[in-house]
């Protein structure tokens, strides 16, 4: 009986860890595939019927098995940032549902926040830390509040450097000063104060756009529309409104409209219509320039901005200087005001982020500043060669070890994760053992202790890193150039400067890029999370965005 009681409770245990695994693999489906797992006409249910005809799926227990992975998933990323080498920028998001859901919604709008950070391997990398309806959230204030708690949640005060914000009217530095300080007393932020606050770009390049297109009502658009045989006018990305409103341009410029017979019938803008449409393509024009070259691809690091907005600067005072009617005037002069604000307030840490660049080093900071009179404090190269000089000493003070060189992961079939922990913890624990074993009889040594006195006080006396980085010459031009990977390969010559580029490019001045870079107006969260609990929502974003464990 015994023995026939112990096969039996054999076979339960075999059947139970058969179900979870089985459970645990559809949750990764959901999870990879952005599917909500109480969708009865999803692919998951058909899956399971076609490789286990008998398999009955039970929702509440793909649910669970969710939950369960991103709790472990989530643990291993809170050791992962903590342990990590560099600093990290969050970044705040809100996002909607899209007008043409059908489907019930059982939440509006959600609070998203990110963890943008160079890896081990000096790429990179955004994950998700939490996703949120926003009424779900109970915040004094849904700003600071939603930040902070993610910090609090992972451990992670002593790692967050700089906060990526939306361009909100409202949203200011004043908003975020308590929490600067909080950050700065809870941990060791190395940045410092002056460049806190980073402040999207994609999203100043959407408010300049909005400046110009407020004029250009919908039934003025109705009848462009029709003119260029524009599909279906729904709210679309500004850079496919700058393409059909530039094409009707170049067909009123060829006098298309006039002279052939198809457009007879139709409505055509009236003159002072088409100085409006015009304003808006040349100006949105001279932005979308900048814009390709900025989101078009993958995440860029700082370095880029810097020359890319001087030339939008550039672009942007010479249609001022050359406009030739009062409505164009009106709407460059507005557009360049705010672009102004936007590039005084992120003059230094673009500036920093050029100066770091080995193409570029002094010489285009210097070169930008001998081209414009520069009447603002915060607008000169020896504000940003200043602070570039305290940021050095305060990682060189810091007990920032020398950063290994490390072999790029994809060479190391081993390798698991985004960081690859030097040593297991039995090594660590080992090797605390050896240094009980073992203590430091150099500490009793008066004369070698003295001489270490000695040995770092002359170091001041000579060349830091960053006077030998100046010194050298700069690389020659390459615009496909990493400028990460550049560093990566330069950390044993420049140990503590490499820290300081690390944690300077990897700041995110963006919060889109590629398609998402172009939103009109608000951004859209994805349609499957608009009926899931809040926890099951909170859950499958972050774990979809993290590395497979």
């Amino acid at each position: 009986m015994k023995k026939k009681q112990k096969l039996d409770d054999s076979v339960d245990d075999e059947a139970q860890e058969e179900e979870k695994r089985r459970y645990r693999s559809m949750a990764k489906v959901a999870i990879g595939y952005g599917i909500n797992p109480s969708d009865e006409n999803s692919v998951i249910p058909e899956m399971i019927h076609t490789v286990c005809p008998d398999f009955s799926l039970d929702t509440s227990k793909l649910k669970s098995a969710i939950l369960e992975m991103h709790e472990e998933g989530k643990e291993k990323v809170k050791k992962m940032l903590k342990d990590g080498e560099g600093k990290l920028t969050l970044c705040y998001e809100w996002f909607w549902t899209s007008d043409d859901i059908d489907e019930p919604i059982l939440n509006e709008d959600f609070i998203g926040i990110s963890a943008y950070f160079a890896d081990e391997n000096w790429k990179m990398k955004k994950w998700i830390l939490g996703y949120h309806p926003r009424a779900s959230l109970c915040l004094k204030d849904i700003y600071v509040d939603s930040i902070k708690n993610v910090i609090l949640d992972y451990e992670m005060e002593s790692k967050v450097s700089t906060l990526l914000m939306p361009n909100y009217g409202d949203l200011g530095v004043k908003a975020f000063d308590d929490f600067r300080k909080w950050i700065e007393e809870k941990g060791k932020n190395l940045i410092g104060s002056r460049v806190f606050l980073i402040y999207c770009c994609s999203d100043i390049f959407r408010l300049m756009v909005d400046d110009m297109f407020k004029d250009i009502n919908i039934w003025l658009m109705g009848r462009v529309r029709l003119l260029v045989g524009w599909g279906r006018m729904v709210p679309t990305n500004w850079d496919v409104t700058l393409y059909n409103l530039q094409k009707a341009v170049d067909m009123e410029a060829t006098n298309v409209f006039e002279e052939e017979e198809d457009y007879q019938d139709y409505e055509q803008p009236s003159d002072e219509e088409w100085i409006k449409i015009k304003t808006f393509c040349k100006l949105a024009g001279c932005i979308y320039k900048v814009a390709k070259e900025l989101f078009d691809g993958e995440y860029p690091t700082s370095n880029v901005y810097f020359h890319l907005l001087a030339e939008l600067k550039v672009m942007l005072n010479k249609e001022l200087k050359n406009g030739d009617n009062d409505y164009f005037l009106s709407k460059a002069k507005e557009i360049v005001k705010r672009f102004d604000k936007y590039w005084n307030d992120m003059f230094l840490v673009m500036a920093t982020a050029s100066v770091l660049d080995p193409r570029f080093k002094l010489n285009y900071l210097q070169f930008y500043c001998s081209k414009n009179e520069v009447s603002d404090d915060g607008s000169k190269a020896e504000t940003v060669v200043d602070y570039l000089r305290g940021l050095y000493a305060r990682y060189a003070a810091s007990d920032i070890s020398p950063l290994p060189k490390r072999p790029d992961a994809s060479m190391n079939p081993n390798s698991s994760g985004l960081f690859k922990f030097l040593f297991d913890e039995e090594d660590e624990d080992e090797e605390e053992e050896e240094k009980e074993k073992k203590p430091d009889g150099y500490k009793d040594f008066v004369l070698f202790q003295e001489f270490l006195k000695y040995e770092g006080s002359s170091r001041e006396f000579q060349e830091s890193e960053l006077d030998s980085y100046l010194k050298e010459p700069v690389m020659e031009w390459k615009k496909d150039f990493n400028a990460l990977e550049w560093w990566r390969e330069e950390n044993s010559k420049y140990p503590i400067l490499s820290g300081v580029a690390r944690d300077i490019l990897s700041i995110p001045i963006t919060r889109g890029t590629s398609h998402r870079a172009y939103v009109a107006d608000k951004r859209e969260c994805p349609d499957f999370i608009v009926s899931m609990e809040a926890k099951l929502v909170n859950a499958m974003m972050c774990s979809e965005s993290w590395p497979r464990f």
